[in-house]
C-alpha cells in the first residue's frame, strides 16, 4: 500500500464556476463575517448545509460514479479565489459522494443561504426537509466554528457484480 503524507504551508488557487450574483454574494458574505476570508465562509456554508447536500446525493439514484455538473449558460464565469488545501480536499470527495462539482455544491450552498438571508431567487435545487431524528448534531451550533472537522473516504468494488461501495465519514453529519 502506498501512502502520501505532506504538509504545505501555501493555499491552493482555484478555479470555481459561478454566476456574477453568486460570487457576489459569496464574496459579501466573505467581507461581512469573516474579514474576506473564503475559507471560513465555505466551512461556514459546509458546516451548516452539510446534512443538506447528503439529503440530495444523486449517486446512488443514478448508477454511476461521474459528477453532475452545472448547466452551462452563458451567465458563469470562472472566479479565482484561494483556499485551504484540507478544505479542497474535502469538497473534492465530497462531489464522489454526494454526484455534483465542486463549483455546483458551492453554488447550492449559495443558493440556500440567499434564500434563508430573504433574496428572491430560485434555487437550483431545493432545500430538502431533514428528519432530525436521525441527526447526531444540531448544524447551527458547528456552523461557527473555525476548524475542519476529519473525514474519511473509502471506496471499494467487486469486479464481476460491478457494484461500488462508497462510504464518507464525516464528524459533522
Amino acid at each position: 500500500m502506498r501512502q502520501d503524507r505532506y504538509t504545505t504551508k501555501f493555499f491552493y488557487r482555484v478555479c470555481i464556476n459561478l454566476e456574477p450574483r453568486h460570487y457576489e454574494f459569496l464574496k459579501e458574505i466573505s467581507d461581512i463575517r469573516f474579514n474576506g476570508d473564503y475559507n471560513h465562509t465555505i466551512h461556514y456554508l459546509l458546516s451548516k448545509y452539510l446534512n443538506y447536500l447528503y439529503e440530495i446525493r444523486i449517486p446512488a439514484t443514478k448508477k454511476t460514479e461521474t459528477a453532475n455538473y452545472q448547466p452551462r449558460t452563458k451567465t458563469y464565469r470562472r472566479w479565482s479565489i484561494y483556499i485551504n488545501p484540507v478544505l479542497w480536499s474535502k469538497l473534492f470527495e465530497m462531489r464522489h459522494f454526494i454526484g455534483y462539482s465542486i463549483s455546483a455544491l458551492i453554488r447550492i450552498m449559495l443558493d440556500w443561504e440567499m434564500q434563508s438571508q430573504g433574496y428572491d431567487i430560485i434555487p437550483l435545487i431545493p432545500l430538502p426537509v431533514l428528519n432530525f431524528e436521525n441527526l447526531f448534531n444540531n448544524n447551527e451550533e458547528l456552523a461557527d466554528e473555525r476548524w475542519l472537522n476529519n473525514y474519511l473516504y473509502k471506496k471499494q468494488g467487486t469486479y464481476q457484480t460491478r457494484q461500488i461501495f462508497c462510504s464518507f465519514f464525516d464528524q459533522f453529519y
